[in-house]
């Protein structure tokens, strides 16, 4: 049985009656978003002046990694839905996690669940602000398994209610989702830290990836923008944003046929001295069958949409797949 200390600066924080704040991890695996949460819940109490630990639910049981929790019936046997949940985390060496309590931003101290803190060895500092945030990366989603725990602020998750988990974005940071598979949108709220994945940038419930269209399996290429409007109301009247337009060139399943191709796009690009993002994204459609796809953009603008459509038809590709951000 090992014991983790939570330390603040040179000293051990002091939150239980006993003076010593221990988590337990009895021959248990233990999840990043746990780790987070219970971490926050903890800070939280002390700073309210309570001298009590507390304790996250579910620890006896080992959870499965947020890589998309797959539920019952969604993919056919047990035995895929395990497949497709199984990541190096179930294995790793659990690092003791750090919360940096006290933290000052642009308004005054910080709340726990928007401080610095560590998961699995890596250190990550939340965002001082949301705004003008946009990103383009993989999502992935989270629901029975973790139904009823608590999100990093202290919320119960709730899988067939619309929230998110993001590991930098302040909480709670308002967010519209735009599946690039098929162009779905949704606007919900950040509540909860993860996924802890390198290649994955948001995590969803179950309830706001079955909007966007991909519940069914377990991940997809997503934009994600800050609405700075909802986030930040009292700046007065925002600009209005351009349409983002994205091109997917290529979707293959062998990963090396894509990154071929992207590089490819990027040597013609380059010729042409045109300026363009070209990245590789997966859809994991079920266990073990993923296709990786190739996307252009952001792309501001219809001349440039274009231009760029013109190029790819010349490299002898068939017309790209478009999708509108915003």
């Amino acid at each position: 049985m090992r014991a983790y200390l939570v330390r603040r600066s040179d000293r051990i924080l002091s939150l239980g009656r006993q003076g010593w704040l221990i988590f337990l991890l009895a021959g248990c695996q233990f999840d990043g978003r746990q780790m987070v949460a219970a971490m926050s819940d903890a800070m939280r109490q002390n700073s309210e002046g309570e001298m009590a630990v507390s304790e996250q639910p579910g620890l006896d049981q080992a959870p499965a990694p947020d890589s998309g929790d797959i539920g019952e019936g969604d993919l056919g046997s047990a035995q895929a839905q395990n497949d497709m949940l199984g990541s190096d985390e179930a294995s790793a060496e659990q690092t003791p996690p750090v919360v940096k309590d006290g933290d000052q931003s642009e308004t005054g101290p910080r709340p726990p669940w928007n401080s610095p803190y560590e998961v699995y060895g890596d250190r990550y500092v939340v965002d001082e602000s949301s705004r003008g945030y946009r990103e383009v990366g993989i999502a992935s989603w989270y629901g029975e398994k973790f139904q009823g725990r608590k999100t990093s602020n202290g919320e119960t998750f709730d899988m067939n209610g619309i929230s998110a988990a993001h590991k930098t974005l302040p909480i709670p940071t308002m967010v519209r989702v735009t599946n690039l598979d098929n162009g779905q949108k949704i606007e919900l709220r950040i509540n909860d830290r993860g996924p802890f994945h390198d290649d994955r940038i948001i995590d969803l419930s179950f309830a706001a990836a079955k909007a966007l269209g991909f519940s069914g399996q377990g991940t997809a290429p997503v934009v994600v923008e800050a609405l700075d409007a909802l986030n930040y109301p009292n700046d007065g009247v925002l600009p209005k944003k351009t349409p983002n337009i994205y091109l997917q060139a290529g979707a293959f399943q062998a990963k090396s046929s894509a990154l071929k191709l992207k590089q490819d796009i990027e040597t013609t690009f380059m010729l042409q001295r045109l300026n363009a993002t070209v990245r590789v994204l997966e859809s994991e459609l079920e266990a073990e069958v993923k296709l990786h796809k190739v996307w252009i953009g952001p792309i501001l603008n219809t001349n440039r949409e274009t231009m760029i459509s013109t190029i790819l038809s010349q490299m002898g590709l068939s017309k790209p797949v478009k999708v509108v951000a915003n």
